[in-house]
């Protein structure tokens, strides 16, 4: 009888490597409902000590409000809190991020014990498309990035 594989726990086993670094949101290739695309957004993926994911975001919103703010993922299937600089240490929400297969994570994000968006971030094999599409207030919106060099 062989061994059952060994579960992963650590997101540096679980993500696609290619995730790792920053995205820039291109707005000619996103969709969003009527007057909430962002003016740019950038999201920047790296590990923790402790081996979670990191996400980090900096948003200008479609009235030109600056946001920013971040969240790890265990990949246990833990909700874990997303902080925002407007909050300070209060935890906006409470996300979750689970491996759906080698290229895909499901996310489902709340506010008081109630979810207030689903999605799903997909990364592709060749590494140079991250499309986030996901679900909130009852519309969808499809976010695409595209490696960011934030040298040039």
């Amino acid at each position: 009888m062989a061994d059952a594989p060994a579960m992963r726990l650590d997101a540096r086993e679980q993500i696609p490597p290619s995730l790792i670094g920053a995205w820039k949101l291109s707005a000619g290739e996103s969709r969003f409902p009527e007057g909430k695309a962002p003016r740019m957004q950038y999201r920047i993926f790296d590990y923790t000590e402790q081996g979670m994911l990191l996400v980090d975001y900096l948003t200008m919103t479609a009235n030109g409000t600056l946001t920013s703010g971040n969240w790890t993922s265990a990949f246990d299937g833990s909700f874990r809190p997303e902080y925002m600089r407007p909050y300070g240490a209060t935890p906006f929400a409470m996300v979750r991020l689970v491996k759906a297969d080698d290229h895909t994570m499901d996310l489902v994000a709340m506010k008081n014990g109630v979810v207030f968006e689903t999605g799903r971030l997909v990364i592709a094999p060749d590494g140079k498309t991250l499309t986030f599409t996901y679900q909130a207030g009852g519309k969808t919106s499809v976010a695409v990035y595209h490696p960011w060099d934030l040298i040039h």
